[in-house]
């Protein structure tokens, strides 16, 4: 149902309905390079509906309930990555050693390195072994020279949970971290105002920033910062696309800049920005099997052009630096289809398109 790149590319995150959170990286093996799945953070008892990352080793999840969960990398999987795909950080002995789901319950609890492995018989009646009995044992995955298997991705790899955020009240349905990251932006399915509003969250004391930004009527599908942090982009079931702006005496503080009702004839269900070097561009696209590029300018919008797509629009991305002064859009159907345009910086028309054709 989503995805998200690290922050310097070094693994990718991946979320959907087998209600499991997964982190796929490049192995390096005898001068060879391969994608594998390394591990698998969360495994949760709800369809998974949106993921995104916060700074080096801590990613933000919602799923079908009303809350989102976050999530901190523990040590055996920065060692792992480390030793199989050289992925380093400054920052590993400050991590946790592991992590394993209570008998009964869904978070994730941080496994410390004293605690170890009960061995020999135990009496099944006492209720402090009902975790010590599902303590994953991780020794074998930190010296193994191979990624992990199935089994081992199921039962030794999870991330301990550190935070829940509250406060809408049905499923989650967007998320959105500053490039910065020190704000995460959220929204719930609704089919009211009261509910189809954007809460942020301080990323230092997950403290909810009041009051939620107001714009849509329906469920928000889309919430997306542009590179600078300067801009808030989302969009909705209702049809309409909206963008906020920082302020500039209180960086906390977000205000309705523009907004377009009826940018597409129906809901839009992705949006992107290009990279600042291109000015104030963004890309929507939806059910109605286009996908439109906009200019944001000081006294409104433009849209710059129109173009037709062989099914429903499900996903838009711009790669977030400039290709030979071209910008590169990838667009994505729900019949599977993926194709990459460059496009022309100042007049954002097609340059060269290419379908990516299954392998």
């Amino acid at each position: 149902m989503d995805i998200a790149w690290a922050r310097d590319g070094s693994y990718l995150l991946s979320t959907g309905s087998d209600q499991t959170t997964r982190l796929h990286a490049k192995w390096i093996s005898d001068g060879a390079a391969s994608w594998h799945e390394f591990a698998r953070p969360q495994i949760h008892g709800y369809d998974l509906n949106c993921i995104d990352v916060i700074g080096e080793h801590r990613f933000v999840s919602g799923a079908d309930e009303k809350l989102l969960r976050i999530f901190d990398e523990p040590k055996s999987t920065a060692e792992l990555l480390s030793r199989l795909c050289g992925v380093e950080s400054a920052s590993r002995e400050a991590l946790p050693e592991a992590a394993n789901i209570p008998v009964l319950g869904l978070s994730n609890k941080a496994l410390e390195a004293s605690a170890e492995p009960v061995s020999g018989p135990r009496d099944s009646s006492d209720s402090d072994n009902s975790w010590q009995s599902t303590m994953p044992d991780d020794r074998k995955i930190r010296k193994s020279d191979y990624p992990p298997t199935e089994d081992h991705l199921a039962r030794h790899t999870l991330w301990p949970e550190s935070e829940k955020l509250y406060g809408h009240g049905y499923e989650i349905s967007a998320v959105a971290v500053s490039h910065n990251g020190l704000l995460v932006a959220t929204a719930c399915k609704a089919s009211s105002l009261d509910h189809a509003v954007i809460r942020l969250f301080e990323t230092i004391d997950w403290r909810e920033l009041k009051p939620p930004l107001i714009a849509h009527s329906l469920t928000v599908t889309s919430l997306r910062f542009s590179d600078d942090d300067r801009y808030l982009l989302s969009t909705g079931r209702d049809r309409q696309w909206s963008i906020f702006e920082r302020g500039k005496a209180d960086s906390h503080v977000f205000a309705l800049k523009a907004k377009y009702p009826r940018a597409h004839s129906r809901m839009i269900l992705s949006a992107c920005w290009a990279p600042v070097e291109a000015g104030k561009i963004f890309v929507t696209g939806g059910r109605d099997k286009t996908y439109k590029m906009w200019n944001l300018q000081n006294t409104g919008s433009e849209l710059v052009d129109t173009i037709y797509a062989s099914g429903t629009v499900t996903a838009v991305d711009i790669l977030g630096r400039l290709v030979q002064a071209m910008l590169v859009l990838a667009v994505a159907t729900e019949t599977g289809e993926v194709s990459i345009h460059l496009l022309e910086k100042e007049t954002l028309k097609i340059k060269s398109s290419h379908r990516l054709e299954d392998q």
